[in-house]
């Protein structure tokens, strides 16, 4: 399953109740979901996802991302390509945290 995959996995879980917290609007989920579905699989935005994802899997376990923007998405601003960048933004400043995190535990 390629990353794309598995994010619109992931969307259509939330969109369906199955996800961590209940969507506030499902009609602005559901344009999201159809907003990355047209994204080509080489977009800029869905490989840097993929690239912190497989670094440490910060992506899928970000609570700002599955817990405040996704399940709020639509009720402030329903722009599907903010809400990505703002999703990338959350992504890589979680990596960043972890890598400092790591820097100071090294020894000396």
């Amino acid at each position: 399953m390629t990353f794309k995959e598995e994010f619109l996995a992931e969307l259509e879980d939330c969109l369906r109740g199955y996800g961590a917290v209940p969507v506030l609007n499902p009609n602005a989920l559901a344009r999201l979901v159809d907003f990355v579905r047209r994204l080509s699989d080489d977009d800029p935005r869905l490989r840097c996802l993929e690239g912190v994802d497989q670094g440490s899997g910060s992506f899928w376990n970000n609570p700002a991302v599955w817990w405040e923007l996704v399940p709020r998405f639509g009720v402030a601003s329903g722009d599907c390509a903010d809400l990505l960048d703002r999703m990338l933004d959350e992504a890589i400043t979680d990596e960043i945290d972890v890598l400092e995190m790591e820097i100071r535990e090294l020894p000396g």
